[in-house]
């Protein structure tokens, strides 16, 4: 392996169980590393070892100190009188290593303090650097929040808007019905472009009456109330209600409003009594006002 301009012992010599010499002269050697040492010691331990390590380009510097004190302790054997080997220090200076070594303090004594500068003057860059990120945050702290909170939301959102196949979930009373099909339909499906869930129109057949108001929500953005005097009379509606409720715990859901005209809210908020904090109240009027708290509050973002 001599006259090879190797710059690393090759790890497959630690392979050969019954070398005894190693002849690694006139390479590019700059140093020994540990796993390499460990090797050769452990080979001298039980027979005579020779390494021919002469004409390297061997280096005495705070980085190959251990090697050093390693050349001239070991037991094993070297080609080199009292293992005198040409080495450079880090300012360039040519010298051996029998010279660094009988002089080992004064080459590498500054080598701990020059770790310790390194690792202060890395804390102390850290400190100042997480200092300023910390500034930075503190001082736009809520524009972060926001930030976070939008993108957030909107990844939750998009989720969630797969799920849907429907904007609102409509329910009301039979008196309602002119209202419903002439007046509020338009405007939303229309004029909105927002796809809406009627029961006398878009529950499939076959399926029972139960399973069919639970698909349908459980498949709605949104809920409506249109609350009547006669709401309460209409057969499906205490479960419509409890369905609405599950799917806002289940966090699903994004909007229960409640259009309440001509009638008496109270009825039906006494059943919404442990969501109400979540509901969206409308005293319809006829007139511009009712219209503009409605798409208001579909088209105002919530999460």
């Amino acid at each position: 392996m001599a006259n090879n301009l190797l710059s690393t012992i090759p790890k497959a010599v630690m392979s050969l169980a019954h070398l005894n010499r190693l002849d690694i002269r006139y390479n590019r050697i700059q140093t020994i590393g540990q796993t390499f040492r460990t090797w050769l010691d452990s080979k001298s331990e039980s027979r005579k070892f020779l390494l021919l390590i002469k004409g390297n380009s061997f280096k005495c510097t705070c980085d190959t100190a251990d090697f050093i004190q390693w050349l001239f302790k070991t037991k094993v054997s070297f080609d080199q009188n009292k293992k005198r080997y040409n080495c450079t220090l880090t300012n360039g200076t040519e010298t051996n290593t029998l010279l660094v070594y009988s002089r080992f303090h004064d080459h590498f004594g500054n080598c701990d303090s020059k770790t310790w500068l390194r690792l202060g003057i890395g804390l102390i860059v850290s400190f100042f650097g997480l200092t300023i990120i910390i500034g930075v945050i503190f001082n736009f702290r809520w524009k972060i929040t926001y930030w976070v909170y939008q993108n957030f939301r909107k990844a939750v959102e998009k989720r969630l808007e797969r799920k849907f196949r429907y904007d609102i979930y409509l329910t009301y009373a039979d008196d309602r019905i002119q209202w419903v099909r002439e007046v509020l339909l338009p405007r939303i499906e229309n004029s909105w472009n927002m796809t809406v869930c009627l029961e006398d129109r878009d529950f499939p057949l076959g399926i029972s009456q139960a399973d069919a108001i639970a698909n349908a929500i459980a498949g709605s953005k949104h809920a409506i109330f249109i609350i009547s005097d006669k709401y309460n009379d209409k057969s499906w509606s205490q479960y419509e209600i409890e369905r609405v409720k599950y799917e806002k715990c289940s966090n699903y859901l994004q909007k229960i409003v409640v259009i309440v005209k001509d009638a008496n809210v109270s009825s039906i908020l006494h059943e919404l009594d442990n969501i109400i904090q979540h509901l969206i109240i409308i005293d319809w009027t006829n007139d511009e006002t009712g219209w503009d708290k409605l798409r208001m509050a579909l088209f105002t973002e919530a999460f």
